[in-house]
Order: structure tokens, then sequence, then C-alpha cells
């Protein structure tokens, strides 16, 4: 664990630990999303106070993906109340199964990723019906920076989604990957993290000024269209293949479920927390464990009308002696 990354508030009581990106002018995002802006808009000098204006967008980091996201009807951050945002969260340790150093990952194929499978979760179902937060670990945070880091990672099927969807309890699924889905062809005609773009170029914006990135024509091309059905995906002819709408096709799923589940992208320092992994397995299910159990917060700011927000993950840890 890279101590730098994780950010420690003791107590008497309990360890607060900081699961989020830092934010700076150059951070990676997503191909095709602006870039994080901070630039001055006074100055203590000439104004006798300073004032900054950030310009990003609602994916920026460690972010959450709300219904709005995917669903011209589908509801904004707003509709959700703030306690939606604090819960009782597990981590699953699934570094043996598709992490960067794991045979499957290594036996992927541009057309199929590493993903993982509903034989792989059904063991530690008791663990799921559990809580409100679910950690998926994989090991993938450690890439950030990396030119695979958005094209090349370990992914989830619609099946896992469906499957997740069958617990009403859980609210938010937590992934160290930027998305549900990787996309390997993204990379195909070169690195195109916009964090890699050289020229770096800008586009003017009347209000503003000089804020907003000018996108890559050739990510844009090869960006997935979001649509708003999936009859497409479900009747695919390669059935059981994650195509390129695959990652639509997750958000869709588990963001469309009744209630919905919220997706919590970028997670960093799971390494510092309690987890549940593949040694916990006896008889072919995982037995629930509340001293692995600790709570999170990841309370977004209160902006009408978002389809996403970076967010402060923050989890509490109770002393080992009190767990």
């Amino acid at each position: 664990m890279n101590e730098e990354n994780v950010e420690r508030v003791e107590s008497e009581s309990s360890v607060w630990l900081d699961l989020s990106r830092p934010i700076v002018e150059g951070s990676p995002v997503y191909p095709g999303d602006p870039l994080f802006s901070a630039r001055p808009f006074a100055e203590c000098a000439t104004d006798g106070f300073r004032g900054t204006l950030f310009s990003f967008g609602s994916h920026l980091g460690t972010h959450l993906d709300f219904p709005f996201h995917y669903f011209v009807d589908g509801e904004t951050l707003d509709a959700f109340p703030v306690d939606f945002f604090f819960g009782k969260t597990a981590v699953l340790d699934f570094r043996d199964a598709i992490g960067i150093d794991s045979p499957r990952f290594a036996a992927r194929l541009p057309e199929r990723p590493a993903a993982l499978t509903v034989d792989d979760l059904e063991p530690f179902a008791s663990v799921v019906e559990s809580v409100s937060f679910l950690f998926l670990q994989t090991g993938w945070s450690a890439r950030l920076g990396a030119s695979d880091y958005y094209t090349d990672f370990p992914s989830l099927s619609r099946e896992v989604c469906e499957w997740l969807v069958g617990f009403p309890n859980l609210r938010v699924l937590g992934l160290e990957t930027p998305s549900l889905v990787s996309f390997p062809r993204l990379a195909a005609d070169g690195d195109r993290g916009r964090e890699e773009n050289d020229d770096n170029s800008s586009a003017f914006d009347p209000e503003f000024g000089e804020l907003l990135p000018t996108p890559d024509p050739r990510v844009e091309e090869l960006r997935p269209v979001r649509v708003e059905t999936s009859s497409e995906i479900a009747d695919s002819e390669i059935a059981g293949t994650l195509d390129p709408d695959a990652d639509a096709d997750c958000h869709r799923v588990l963001l469309g479920a009744d209630p919905p589940i919220l997706i919590l992208e970028g997670l960093t320092s799971l390494d510092a927390l309690p987890k549940f992994g593949a040694d916990d397995i006896c008889d072919d299910r995982v037995p629930f464990d509340s001293r692995r159990v600790f709570e999170t917060a990841c309370p977004p700011l209160p902006i009408v009308g978002a389809d996403g927000c970076p967010v402060r993950v923050v989890a509490k840890l109770l002393p080992i002696a009190s767990r």
C-alpha cells in the first residue's frame, strides 16, 4: 500500500480513511471529458481577496453516477436524500480473480475484457445482502496515470449487474476502475487519454474565457454511443461477449433498477480496508463477519440536476479491539 495516498485521521474511537483521488490541474480524465481547470477571478494583491473559478466534468476523479447519466428521465443528484450517501460497507477482494496479475486478465482479448462473473460473486451473497455499499477490489487504482488505465481495466458483465440488482438493500457499488466495462479499442490508435494530449488545445467559452479543452475527434469517433434502449445488446448474436455498448448497458441495469444502485467509480487505497476474499469461502459460501464491515460517507455537492459529481469518499473504521 502506498501510504502517501492514504489520509488517516485517528481518534480515540475510530480511524478515518480517504479513498478519493486528489484533483489537480492535469488530473487524468475519461477520454473526451473536459480537463479540470482552476482559474482565479480575483487576487489578494488587486482585489483584496482571492476567488477561483473551477471548471470540470461531472465524472471527474472519484465520482458518483446518477440515473440521469443514462436516462433522459432518470433521477438527478438532488433526488437523493443526504442519508443515501452514508452506509455500511464491505470490500470484496477479486485481485486474484481478475486483477492485472491474474490468468483471466492475461487471457483477455480486445473484444472480451477480463470480467467478473456471477460465479465469482455468488459465494459472497450473505455479505452483499448485509450491506448497503459494496466495493469491488481489483487493484486497478495502482494503474492511474498509465496509458491503459481507461481502456483495459477489469470489467463487469451484464449478468453480474443483474445479480446485484437482486439485493434491494444495495445502494452504492464502488469500483477502483473508471467505469464498468473497458474499451480496449479506444487505445488502438495510440494513447488517447485526455491527460496525454500534447497540444492541450482549448475552446473559448464566451462567458468564462478559455477553459474547456477541445474534444479530440479521434476519441469522439470511438466513444460508445449512449442510447435509451438496450434491446440490440440483449438480442446480440454474440451472447456473452462484451461489445462496445456493454458499458452503457451495464450502467442502465444498475441505474435503472428500482431502487437504483448508484455507481461510485475511481476509488483508491482499498488495501487499507478490511475485506472478504476467496480464502474465506467455506462450503461454497463466505459467512458474514460484521468485524470486517465499516461505515462509508460519500456525499456530493448539492448540485441540482446533476448526472454525476466528484465526491470525497471517507471510510470510518473502528479500532480493532472494538470490531
